[in-house]
């Protein structure tokens, strides 16, 4: 089949696919599908949307050669949505189309980095940003979640035309390609399709169908090209009408209870089950509205429906072969976490001589994010009376659950029944049930995680401003997500020279010995930028900044304007200028980029060498000791951690680490790297020499002020701020390590986090000072548990320390209290009472309060 022309210069040169009959596993296809393509020439350049399943490339290639296309010629491929269907063959297209720019959102051009891997040249397009093919204008217009983060629609002025990748598309093979040529006896099938397609790909994205159709709504339109099935053309009111119609969700008026139980039943057993728990329910909510299904007598998708809306779902099935029955599997492989996600859910159901129904049931309702009440209900056999009875109770306590989730009859929204959570150590925030097990910016255990109210923004300011973010730190992240809080109608523009998105920088030393996935490694999914409509350009440096004229010079040539100014710029490792500093295995850990470097060395190292005995260096001591290294620490002090430790508690601590295997050299330094080309040893100022192939330096840090200071703002140690964050220069703010207050550089995360939320606020217009802020750490390394808060060496006023010490279990726990009141703590090997040392440090408890409330 040659290509197909869809109008003047508009070209169909996608393939087809009609013997498909599951796509990507999610689907099923009876009709077969097909990956549309299309080329539109303009007098001046060509473009060409989307590619094409890999496995259908030469197909691809021969239509594009049928229409005489010149390779060279193609200016822009426009990517509008990157999934492997859409954007596979990008790679292989390039071989082809040497010239060619990729033209997508910056999600788009994130995500096809790791699809194509290979280099490309991108343009980044934003909503109804333009681009001129001659005599054809393209406008984007953002589509983010139709059905990825990444998706934009293209409008073609001249020519009406709308290009939708997803949306509007089906899986029904057509050879013609045009839906008004469908014959009529075909019309059902191919409606059935259309429906099947949108409810499994953008049912669950509902609101952002709309959104959509809101921003194309004045456009005249009388083509619509979609990714896969017909092209549309002619009527195109009925396929809006038809979209806006599934996606309005109209929420029963009558504000009662509605519950959903689903079940199969082989002997009638999880039958009665299920009509026993209905009456339980009913005993509390008298007016509930309960839906009881045999699902083997009904539609999957009217259950689904009445699921859609419901409080709470039970699931029965009784366990045969050692599962649930298939057609309970089925609606539940039918559901998905965006959708049904927090949900009141529950398993019951009757066994003979195994049991495995309900908690197979419960692990998926716990993939499904369901708020799960467990454990399930499980009667063997046949239901006594006395069973019964527990399945009436059971109902009972689906009632009381609902009760709580239900506010004044108002349904809760999907997170109302998460808690936050804070780590009364880092700082950082966290939405689930219950408290995180650890934290992942800073390690610290469960106990040391206090419920918090959620925060309440008041002030709003909806300005259409501009703001330019420099850094995408934890600071730079804090400060975005901070003025999006307070102004939904700003422009916010992220620029790092940093690779990838903000990640957790304190878990750089676990990442030596291990694995860490994204979703535990980055401090928020990607989609969180797209959602918050957040531009973030990564790779790219600010070469400099123009005060007067409120603009940002990128090193790739490019100029951004601003309103509004923050620097958080953070810092770099201090570097010592030794001799050899040049030789291969010398290392600094501040980044991805240098934790992947050292993990390539380890794999073939023996002997490293850590300078510096403060917490980043002996926790990367410990994850290369636990690789299998030797490891030896050089510490300038007279002792290891004399930032975090007194006099008295260091000597216990290095104890720990030498039982541990860890060779520790105090009161010296490093003078030289030894070895020619490669590490072969460090030699310290009192002449000893330690083997090594690998050398990490952690000794301090320096803040990043060289750009504010060629612009002319005032630096010292840092760049110079107020408690506002504010630095001498009207509307330009800088927070994070590389900021300078009162003469002291903070450099730790808690008040990264806390400046750059000040920052950002105080841009919008809020006034918010940083102030009482208490610094806190926590190590867990080394088989240690430390934590540490506050002052540990007040000076002036009225010093007074109570302490306690079990140097057999070495545990050593000190408070520090100046004219009574605590300043400060070590808890040494017994952290549990952190929480309430914390609060009390905040608080300025007195010395009694103290005694009297913390079981010290």
């Amino acid at each position: 089949m040659k290509a197909l022309e869809v109008k003047k210069d508009i070209y169909w040169v996608g393939s087809l696919d009609p013997d498909l009959k599951i796509f990507d596993i999610v689907m099923y296809t009876p009709y077969g599908t097909t990956y549309n393509s299309y080329v539109v020439k303009g007098s001046e350049k060509t473009a060409l949307f989307e590619t094409v399943k890999e496995n259908t490339f030469d197909q691809y290639i021969e239509r594009l050669k049928s229409l005489n296309v010149n390779f060279d010629e193609i200016a822009y491929i426009v990517i509008e949505h990157t999934e492997p269907d859409h954007a596979g063959s990008v790679a292989k297209l390039l071989d082809y189309a040497k010239n060619a720019k990729i033209v997508g959102s910056a999600t788009a051009i994130r995500f096809l980095k790791q699809i194509a891997n290979r280099p490309f040249e991108s343009i980044v397009v934003k909503n109804n940003d333009t681009l001129s093919l001659g005599n054809k204008t393209l406008r984007f217009i953002d589509a983010p979640f139709l059905h990825w983060p990444d998706s934009i629609y293209t409008y073609i002025e001249e020519d009406n035309t709308l290009m939708t990748c997803d949306s509007f598309g089906s899986h029904y093979c057509f050879e013609d390609m045009f839906v008004d040529l469908i014959p009529k006896e075909k019309q059902n099938e191919y409606m059935d399709a259309l429906k099947y397609y949108y409810d499994c790909i953008m049912g669950p994205f509902k609101p952002y169908v709309l959104k959509a159709l809101d921003k194309i709504k004045d456009f005249k339109i009388d083509t619509i090209c979609t990714g896969h099935g017909p092209i549309l053309r002619g009527n195109i009111d009925f396929y809006k009408d038809i979209y806006r119609k599934w996606s309005t969700e109209t929420a029963p008026q009558d504000k009662k209870a509605r519950v959903v139980i689903p079940y199969v039943s082989a002997y009638g057993f999880t039958e009665e089950i299920a009509n026993k728990i209905a009456q339980g329910i009913k005993s509390k909510i008298s007016d509930a509205i309960i839906d009881i299904y045999n699902v083997i007598y009904h539609k999957q998708e009217e259950i689904l429906d009445k699921i859609y809306w419901a409080d709470a779902v039970l699931f029965g099935s009784p366990t045969i072969n050692g599962d649930a029955l298939k057609p309970i599997l089925d609606i539940l492989t039918s559901m998905n976490p965006l959708v049904h996600g927090g949900k009141i859910s529950a398993a019951f159901g009757s066994f003979g001589w195994s049991g495995e129904a309900v908690p197979n049931i419960e692990a998926r309702l716990k993939s499904l994010r369901m708020n799960i009440i467990t454990p399930g209900l499980k009667i063997n056999f046949k239901p006594s009376e006395e069973d019964l009875l527990k399945a009436y109770k059971f109902g009972e306590s689906v009632a009381i659950k609902i009760k709580e989730n239900t506010n004044n009859g108002v349904k809760p929204s999907k997170k109302s029944n998460l808690k936050i959570w804070k780590c009364i150590v880092c700082g950082e925030e966290f939405e689930s049930e219950e408290a995180p097990e650890v934290c992942p910016a800073c390690g610290a255990g469960k106990d040391q995680f206090i419920e918090v109210k959620r925060e309440e923004i008041k002030f709003k300011q909806n300005k259409k401003e501009k703001y330019v973010i420099v850094g995408n730190g934890i600071s730079g992240y804090y400060a975005a997500d901070s003025i999006r809080k307070r102004n939904s109608e700003a422009e916010i523009n992220i620029i790092s020279n940093d690779k990838v998105l903000t990640y957790y920088r304190p878990q750089l030393s676990d990442y030596l010995n291990k694995d860490i996935l994204d979703k535990n490694f980055f401090v928020t999914p990607e989609d969180w930028y797209d959602k918050n409509n957040i531009n973030v350009t990564l790779g790219v440096k600010v070469e400099s900044i123009n005060k007067d004229k409120k603009t940002v010079t990128l090193n790739n040539g490019k100029e951004l304007s601003y309103d509004k100014l923050i620097l958080a710029t953070g810092a770099s490792n201090f570097i010592p200028p030794l001799k050899g500093f040049e030789n291969k295995g010398v290392y600094v850990l501040r980044d991805i980029e240098d934790a992947e470097n050292i993990k390539k060395e380890m794999k073939n190292a023996k002997n490293a060498v850590i300078v510096g005995g403060g917490l980043l260096g002996l926790e990367a001591a410990w994850e290369m000791k636990n690789a299998g290294l030797n490891v030896s620490v050089v510490e300038l002090a007279p002792r290891l951690l004399p930032l975090q430790l007194d006099e008295e508690a260091s000597p216990l601590f290095e104890q720990i680490v030498a039982e541990n295997g860890i060779t520790v050299y105090t009161n010296d330094a490093a003078e030289e790297i030894l070895g020619e080309g490669s590490v072969t040893g460090l030699k310290l100022k009192t002449g000893k020499i330690i083997d090594a192939d690998l050398i990490l330096f952690s000794v301090g840090i320096r803040p990043n002020k060289s750009l504010a200071e060629k612009a002319g703002i005032s630096v010292n140690r840092g760049i110079l701020v107020n408690e506002k964050m504010e630095t001498n220069i009207k509307d330009i703010y800088a927070c994070g390590d590389s900021a300078e207050l009162n003469g002291k550089i903070y450099g730790n995360w808690p008040a990264a986090i806390e400046m750059g939320k000040i920052a950002g606020s105080n841009a919008v217009g809020e006034e918010i000072i940083f102030k009482d802020f208490v610094n806190s750490t926590v190590f867990n390394a080394i088989n240690t548990e430390l934590f540490t808060a506050g002052d540990i060496y007040p000076n002036e006023g009225n010093i007074k320390t109570l302490c306690s010490a079990n140097k057999e279990n070495k545990i050593y726990k000190k408070l520090f209290f100046k004219d009574n009141k605590l300043v400060g703590a070590i808890l040494l090997n017994d952290t549990k009472q952190s929480v309430k040392i914390m609060k009390a440090i905040q608080n300025a408890m007195t010395i009694n309060d103290v005694i009297k409330d913390i079981n010290y």
